[in-house]
């Protein structure tokens, strides 16, 4: 109904009605969304609510999963009256805004079922993670809770109890537990019983006095007092199992859930989001965007321009939201074009990869890829861009970004150096340059350790190999602007400790950070911590396949005895301090040197171990090892993040003359607000075995063709 209105303003109003009629922001607002699950195989349904002011907020807003009753559906507690409740606790500042979801579980959640087709995974798995880059939800555990009526109420506890990372707070009302509803791995009865005083999230149970589900109540409420975990339970002295009771506990419930995030009862070991005031660059923008392996990358300014000027293409399809933004700003939309729900558009463009839209900068995700305009990020020239528009509520301000750049491997060795030594490091980089130096950070895993007698053997040195570089090629570095060094490849201490020690003093004077390696074990180890306009990045990096002398080791009994090197990619210390960066920083980076394979696409165990670090903590994995440049990949955590997985960059400066292992991709990481925004995807070309630049667009045509669609199997 959304969209026919919105044809028939398009058509009848124009924009000057059309701006009319846009709802005041006075309450909050109701959306009913079908989305594909991939589990059930099946359409599936949820409500959410999204606070007073969302559409013009720039803020991440706490979370409530609230489930239903059994033989209800997603309106359960909308008839229950939650928005109202919600409107006016936020108008009375009793509660503050937040986004409340409002899953139908269907038929699967009346099942007792946990096999790989049930309610649990696909909450966990599919909706958690499609909600939380759909809309600006607060993704820290401490802001997100869950909760339920009855049945809802089992599964409240029964998910949550399952993933205890992922809730800060479980409310149950009326919850339905039995001690052989469930097999003791999937009962809450049972899980209850793992928890202890310092593991339990705030727990809430509840009944009235003449519930038939007290039973099972009663029962939770005496195992967690058996084992001295706190947890509220009320029993009121009348209501039955039934919508008035639990109507009349609604406020009870919000109050609970709400409790530490209102301001005077914020918990203080948690750090508030700052709050910022928006720079003289702040605009609001829109961009255009494509399915992120669609291989189609830049649009032509005439035309975009014909487009924004009523121009219809068949190829452009629209959210009825971005519709809406862009009326308002007196863009004309040509009544031709096509336009969906939301909620609708990223199954469609990924599966029409030759479509494109228009989006606000806030809905961008990880999902999207940025399309350049006249070979260009549009972000990179707001100056002259038609969808910037001066306003009050900027959905974006260059003071609240930082861009990542990475690449893959460096060595400026073997048959590079006579190229290098006949055309020089001003040759060698004038046509990447550009490109590297204007991100906030640039990256490359420079495998290779500087030597003065390179390419012969310093004397009275043990060496493992025969890569060096000579220290006039040091110069390509800063050149680029490389802001981070990554040390897990396997040839830096070819030619002995002494040239490692002595690079790495280089790569610190020069004023360069150093990831992956070090002198010892602990500085290999040892996390890179960013903070950059408001963004905190955690980065680790380690060597997976060895050999053994390009580890670090303090240990003198150990065969090689001790010496710098790389951080072996060892779970005993990735796992811990993954897991503790996750809950510390905004965003958690994690490249590795992997197995080297000349294919595009991952290694099975590859595939598998990417997703482990992803599933320990890692919002990035990405691989450094690459001759070859392989594909890109998300998986979703049991967390409820969906990482970025890129398995292989590909060589960047090295002297592989094929036509794989000359090509690579470079990585621009948009991140804001402490989200990764989008990840820009940039290919090139390394020519004359030193020179890399980036590709023309027949060029890049044809290698996105090999790596997203011949092999890329995203």
């Amino acid at each position: 109904m959304r969209l026919l209105l919105i044809g028939l303003m398009l058509l009848m109003i124009g924009w000057d009605g059309m701006a009319q009629t846009l709802r005041p922001c006075v309450t909050g607002t109701i959306e009913r969304v079908t989305y594909r699950s991939a589990i059930l195989n099946a359409d599936m349904v949820y409500s959410i609510y999204l606070p007073p002011c969302y559409e013009t907020s720039t803020q991440r807003y706490p979370s409530v999963y609230l489930m239903h009753g059994s033989n209800e559906d997603d309106g359960h507690w909308i008839r229950l009256g939650l928005p109202d409740a919600l409107d006016t606790g936020i108008a009375q500042e009793t509660l503050p805004p937040m986004i409340v979801i409002l899953p139908f579980g269907n038929w699967i959640a009346n099942q007792n079922q946990f096999d790989e087709q049930s309610w649990a995974n696909v909450f966990v798995q599919e909706l958690m993670p499609m909600i939380e880059t759909r809309y600006r939800v607060d993704t820290r555990p401490t802001h997100r809770a869950i909760g339920g009526i009855s049945r809802g109420g089992f599964w409240a506890y029964q998910i949550a109890l399952s993933h205890l990372a992922l809730f800060g707070a479980i409310g149950g009302h009326s919850a339905f537990f039995d001690r052989f509803h469930a097999l003791p791995e999937h009962n809450p009865l049972d899980l209850a019983l793992t928890l202890t005083p310092a593991t339990a999230p705030r727990l809430w149970l509840d009944r009235g006095g003449e519930d038939y589900a007290a039973p099972g109540l009663d029962l939770m409420h005496s195992r967690l007092d058996s084992i001295d975990v706190p947890h509220e339970y009320r029993v009121a002295s009348v209501g039955q199992h039934n919508n008035d009771y639990w109507a009349s506990q609604l406020n009870a419930y919000l109050d609970f859930y709400a409790q530490p995030w209102l301001s005077a009862s914020i918990d203080p070991t948690l750090t508030p989001s700052p709050t910022f005031t928006p720079s003289v660059e702040a605009r609001w923008v829109l961009l255009p965007a494509v399915a992120f392996p669609s291989i189609r990358v830049n649009l032509t300014r005439d035309f975009f321009d014909r487009v924004l000027t009523g121009e219809y293409d068949p190829t452009l399809v629209l959210s009825d939201d971005a519709v809406l933004a862009l009326l308002e700003r007196g863009i004309v939309v040509n009544s031709q074009t096509q336009i969906v729900q939301s909620e609708t558009l990223d199954t469609l463009l990924w599966a029409d990869r030759d479509r494109w839209t228009i989006l606000p900068f806030d809905q961008l995700t990880p999902r999207y890829r940025v399309l350049w305009i006249e070979e260009q990020n549009p972000l990179y020239q707001l100056a002259d861009y038609p969808l910037a528009f001066q306003s009050d509520t900027p959905n974006f301000d260059p003071a609240r970004l930082t861009r990542v750049m990475l690449s893959g491997v460096t060595a400026m060795t073997r048959r590079s150096m006579p190229i290098l030594d006949e055309r020089g490091v001003n040759w060698a980089t004038e046509a990447i340059a550009p490109y590297t130096t204007r991100a906030d950070f640039f990256h490359t895993s420079n495998e290779v350790s500087f030597v003065e007698t390179c390419p012969q053997a310093p004397p009275n040195e043990v060496t493992f190999g025969g890569f060096c570089s000579k220290p006039a090629y040091f110069e390509a570095l800063t050149l680029m602007g490389v802001d981070v060094i990554e040390l897990s490849g396997n040839h830096n201490n070819d030619y002995g400790y002494t040239a490692y020690q002595t690079t790495l003093e280089a790569y610190t004077a020069e004023g360069m950070q150093v990831i992956g390696g070090g002198s010892t074990v602990a500085q290999a180890q040892a996390p890179l911590r960013l903070e950059h306009h408001g963004n905190t990045i955690a980065w680790v990096s380690c060597n997976d396949v060895g050999p053994y002398y390009a580890w670090a080791n303090d240990d003198p009994n150990l065969l090689g005895g001790v010496r710098p090197g790389a951080a072996e990619c060892s779970s005993s210390w990735l796992e811990p301090t993954l897991a503790q960066l996750q809950r510390e920083t905004d965003l958690v980076i994690l490249t590795v040197q992997y197995l080297e394979s000349d294919q595009y696409v991952p290694l099975p165990a590859q595939r598998a171990d990417f997703r482990a670090w992803a599933e320990m903590g890692a919002d990035l994995v990405i691989g450094t090892q690459a001759h070859w440049p392989q594909t890109y990949d998300f998986t979703a955590t049991s967390g409820g993040r969906v990482a970025f997985l890129h398995y292989g960059m590909g060589n960047f400066i090295f002297d592989q003359p094929w036509w794989a292992n000359s090509r690579f991709f470079m990585n621009e990481l948009y991140i804001y607000d402490g989200r990764l925004q989008f990840v820009d995807v940039y290919t090139g070309i390394i020519e004359d075995l030193a020179r890399p630049r980036l590709m023309t667009p027949e060029e890049r045509e044809i290698f996105l063709q090999v790596m997203f669609i011949q092999n890329g199997g995203l």
